[in-house]
């Protein structure tokens, strides 16, 4: 028996984290979707006011630097005034302050590096 929860705790750390996706909604015009996270990528598309797109991942920034740092969750963080950007899965990113949605800020994992951790 003890082997098995063995075998099994080992498969479940082994096994790739699924994405969270989540819903969000543009309100912020007709909006154009970027190939990456920044304004000087192509535009590959626009979406329209009101349109229900998904969200797989956020950008964030690190508040504590004009400059941006390196999480502890392996991913970038951006100054503390830098633009946000969110992923539409398979499609492109869109500005943070462009869409609304309930657990956005979720999407991409906190941050528990710098002053006060």
């Amino acid at each position: 028996m003890r082997r098995a929860l063995i075998l099994a705790a080992l498969c479940l750390a082994t096994t790739p984290a699924l994405a969270l996706t989540i819903t969000a909604r543009v309100s912020g015009g007709n909006i154009a979707i970027h190939a990456g996270p920044h304004e000087s990528t192509a535009i590959v598309g626009r979406v329209a006011d009101g349109t229900e797109i998904p969200i797989d991942e956020c950008t964030q920034v690190d508040s504590d630097s004009r400059f941006g740092s390196f999480g502890d969750a392996g991913y970038g963080l951006r100054g503390r005034n830098a633009t946000q950007w969110c992923r539409i899965p398979d499609v492109g990113w869109v500005r943070r302050d462009e869409i609304v949605g309930r657990g956005l800020v979720n999407v991409t994992p906190p941050d528990f590096a710098g002053p006060g951790w």
